[in-house]
């Protein structure tokens, strides 16, 4: 091709016909001006198709995370307010004194509230894998990013009251120690491998009655209380932006089908 055009040129030179020539020389130019910009076109489609195609890879792997940590979360906010309602209510045994009050119930307050602890973790594999390989652009939804770096955040920022709840936690165990495994339900002790409790109501009485009466339980409850609803106040919220992020994906996933 390039031959067939050289030996036009030359023969418009060869017969003097400049003004032809500099005109054919100028509609090459243009020629070879459209075919770069076709070449450069079909270029940037094919680019934007791998671009497409790694955004939808990266937002279906991103719904699966969020999927998972919107049901992570969810459990983890049943299980939090759980443990806060079971605090609670020994909070209350300890300021009524009464012995009969709740009493079925003292074991169920202490193992599942003054001694349950319960920590989250949600997946962050694929955006960390985004951040640590530069692709984080590959996204087009900019509410989307952000989202999803306060999310990461949050989670790197972590529990600010960890090292005071796990404080509470071995003091509390510490206080209950007398309790032993006298108030474990029978349904906990098969669980463990132990045989049925025996009912002994008046050695339970004496251990509720000093229970009670120890001055060093009562603060650490209430401050371990208030510290687990801070906790669930995180996932709580948590929760929200998973859903919200999963939300976003979703929409993002429909408008690219």
């Amino acid at each position: 091709m390039i031959k067939f055009f050289r030996k036009i040129r030359q023969n418009l030179l060869s017969e003097g016909k400049t003004g032809k020539y500099f005109k054919y020389a100028i509609g090459e130019i243009v020629l070879v001006v459209i075919g770069i910009l076709i070449a450069l076109n079909i270029n940037n489609w094919n680019e934007k198709q791998k671009e497409e195609k790694s955004e939808i890879l990266i937002l279906k792997t991103l719904q699966k995370d969020f999927t998972e940590n919107k049901k992570i979360y969810s459990d983890i906010v049943d299980k939090q307010t759980f443990v806060i309602d079971n605090c609670k209510s020994l909070i209350e045994c300890f300021e009524r004194k009464d012995l009969q009050y709740k009493r079925d119930s003292i074991g169920k307050f202490i193992y599942y509230g003054a001694f349950n602890y319960y920590r989250a973790e949600p997946i962050l594999g694929t955006y960390e894998a985004m951040i640590g390989s530069g692709n984080l652009n590959v996204l087009k939804s900019e509410t989307l990013k952000s989202k999803l770096a306060l999310f990461s955040s949050e989670i790197n920022q972590g529990f600010e009251d960890e090292t005071l709840s796990m404080n509470l936690l071995n003091t509390l165990h510490n206080e209950f120690k007398s309790i032993g495994t006298l108030f474990l339900d029978n349904r906990t002790r098969q669980f463990i491998g132990l045989s049925k409790a025996k009912e002994d109501g008046e050695l339970q009485n004496k251990i509720i009655s000093n229970l009670y009466q120890n001055p060093n339980i009562l603060h650490p409850l209430a401050m371990k209380t208030g510290v687990e609803t801070n906790r669930l106040n995180l996932y709580v919220k948590m929760l929200d932006y998973s859903n919200e992020i999963l939300n976003l994906v979703e929409s993002e996933l429909k408008e690219k089908k």
